[in-house]
């Protein structure tokens, strides 16, 4: 131990000439509330050589001088730091005291194979659950993954965002974390890696919340840490078998919660009749139908985005805020959602198709927020570029025909799903030309052969590989159905679908 150094523990107000010598094992930037282009601070952890942690600060009026200096990972020496009490319901550290950066204070870059490079500090999952109101401080999990959920959505903000609920084991329990926005995607990269069997899991810097009488955790933005398979002792004795927890380490994950939609090979190919749009129009049959189409227009003068409650039914403006027929209540609220309206048509007519939010999206590739912003919230008349770029495209459409309620009142059809995967297009192209439709599951069995369930995200573009389904979902019955389901999914082939 180097005398020269004061250690994290000793740290109290008082002094500014604390001397440390600590690696940065986490460092993220907080933007401005109000102008998130803005930083309005940069937060990191320290640990020095006996483990000690505590949180450190750079307030807005020092980044021109230490934003360029600190690296995650790195060992710096610093010395002149102002210490202040450590407060908030997000606290990164159990110190009783964090670290301000001053002007004065100095930074050193150096080496140190003392020092721990992650600074995990494992609680027991049976810990975590004994919380009985949301614990201000962060904590640190690990566990087999012994389940993993579709990947769902929510609305927060006027955006809607990406969410999927992993359970992890330890020998004293289980627990759920929610992952959210960037972090699923995060995931969704680290198990790409993964190898046979069970993974484990370790989540630095969780957050606990208690739903519903209920402990989980959640990821806290830019600060959350994820680590599969890490090769520190604990995870290696963990995924060897070394401690017991009382399940198969080769095992599958099982998917929690119900499954997901089907894929679009089993939407478009083999679950429903196939039609045109002159049988559509002509037939009384009611029923779901699989249309081949080209768009030949936008349909003029129409609105092609309605505001919506977090329920996704339509408001209405009403004394100062939004009523909500759904929920029946005023919202103060409203998220502008897809409703375009398509002339489409095939070699035996032509009609209107309506297509909404979450297909718009696998589309385009962008939010109807995003859009009607752009527009300063332009609607009947007005089409955006990109809306205009889908003339002329070839879609399938799943569209729902019913006598009674879902023929919509100008004649036009409202779209259940949209597909333009081309190579889901080109089987059903042969299919329609004649092939039988043994010969079409022979086709399809060798284009998704490793695929395992159905398709992610909604939101998500149809042109790539996902295992776990995707479903929508509102936060606040994020953990309610999250049962353990008969239905599994072999680790090796559990991917969450990238936007």
């Amino acid at each position: 131990m180097d005398s020269t150094f004061d250690m994290l523990c000793d740290v109290v107000p008082g002094r500014e000439s604390w001397r440390v010598k600590v690696r940065v094992i986490r460092v993220w930037e907080v933007p401005n509330f109000l102008n998130p282009d803005q930083i309005n601070s940069i937060e990191m952890v320290l640990i020095d050589e006996k483990g000690g942690k505590i949180h450190a600060t750079i307030r807005k009026q020092l980044l021109y001088l230490f934003k360029n200096k600190i690296s995650e990972g790195h060992v710096y020496k610093i010395s002149y730091l102002a210490v202040a009490p450590s407060s908030g319901s997000y606290r990164t550290t159990l110190h009783p005291y964090k670290f301000f950066f001053q002007m004065k204070t100095k930074i050193q870059i150096c080496q140190s194979d003392d020092i721990p490079n992650f600074g995990l500090s494992i609680s027991n999952i049976s810990d975590v659950c004994s919380h009985t109101i949301d614990y201000d401080f962060l904590v640190d999990v690990m566990g087999i993954m012994t389940g993993i959920s579709v990947e769902r959505e929510y609305i927060k903000d006027g955006r809607v965002t990406k969410m999927i609920v992993v359970e992890l084991t330890d020998k004293s329990g289980k627990c759920e974390i929610a992952l959210f926005g960037d972090y699923v995607d995060i995931l969704q990269k680290k198990m790409e890696s993964n190898s046979e069997g069970l993974p484990v899991v370790a989540v630095q810097f969780a957050k606990v919340k208690i739903f519903r009488d209920k402990v989980s955790l959640q990821n806290v933005i830019n600060t959350t840490q994820i680590f599969i398979n890490p090769d520190f002792k604990e995870a290696v004795d963990l995924r060897n078998g070394n401690i017991n927890v009382g399940i198969e380490h080769s095992g599958v994950v099982p998917v929690l919660g119900p499954r997901g939609k089907a894929t679009l090979e089993e939407d478009f190919l083999l679950g429903y009749q196939k039609s045109t749009i002159s049988k559509l129009l002509g037939s009384s049959e009611d029923g779901i139908f699989i249309v081949l189409a080209v768009v030949t227009d936008l349909v003029d003068g129409q609105d092609w985005w309605y505001p919506a409650c977090r329920c996704h039914k339509s408001v209405i403006a009403d004394s100062g805020a939004y009523y909500c027929k759904g929920c029946v209540k005023h919202v103060f609220h409203m998220v502008p959602r897809f409703k375009v309206k398509f002339n489409v048509c095939d070699d035996t007519g032509d009609t209107i198709f309506v297509v909404f939010d979450t297909d718009m999206y696998s589309l385009i590739g962008k939010q109807c927020s995003d859009l009607v912003s752009a527009g300063k919230a332009e609607n009947a008349g007005f089409y955006p570029s990109e809306l205009k770029k889908l003339i002329g495209a070839k879609l399938l459409f799943k569209v729902e025909k019913s006598s009674s309620t879902n023929v919509l009142f100008d004649g036009s059809f409202k779209v259940k799903r949209v597909c333009n995967d081309s190579s889901i297009l080109q089987i059903f192209n042969s299919h329609v030309s004649g092939i039988s439709a043994a010969e079409i599951e022979t086709q399809l069995d060798g284009f998704v052969s490793g695929l395992l369930v159905s398709p992610g995200s909604e939101l998500a573009p149809t042109n790539k590989q996902f295992a776990a389904g995707s479903a929508k979902r509102d936060l606040s019955t994020a953990f309610e159905d999250a049962d353990v389901s008969n239905g599994a999914v072999p680790i090796k082939s559990v991917k969450i679908e990238k936007e």
